[in-house]
């Protein structure tokens, strides 16, 4: 019989056409596990906790664990990596129009916690899709 379109269309269409990437943190943040790299990731483990400041401030967190993140709103209960930014500096550096490495050393942006997960988010969440 096969599968109905309605379970594999949508798949296919965002391979063929994926989403541009949004310019508001809300939904840059919460939608990082549709740019999530599984592969990449594999068996790592991070809790990292967003406050970010701004138009749109508030406090985001994601969870990677056993090749799968989720991204929640709040306080995460305890966190690896937290990440201090306004938010035109992380949509910036998402969009690769603000280098990370550079706006960290030049203090547009903290981080608390464990620093070798940070660069590891470029590794993954893709690049030219990632939030």
């Amino acid at each position: 019989v096969g599968m109905p379109a309605q379970f594999w269309l949508p798949s296919l269409y965002f391979r063929i056409f994926p989403p541009s990437l949004p310019r508001s943190i809300v939904p840059l943040l919460l939608g990082m596990p549709l740019a999530f790299n599984r592969e990449a990731a594999g068996d790592a483990r991070a809790c990292i906790q967003f406050e970010v400041s701004g138009l749109h401030a508030g406090s985001w967190w994601l969870r990677i664990a056993s090749g799968r993140c989720e991204s929640f709103e709040g306080r995460a209960p305890t966190a690896d990596l937290v990440v201090s930014t306004p938010e035109h500096v992380w949509v910036g550096i998402a969009h690769g129009e603000i280098d990370g490495e550079l706006a960290l050393a030049q203090g547009l942006y903290r981080v608390e916690g464990d620093y070798a997960i940070l660069p590891r988010m470029g590794e993954w969440f893709r690049p030219g899709r990632k939030p």
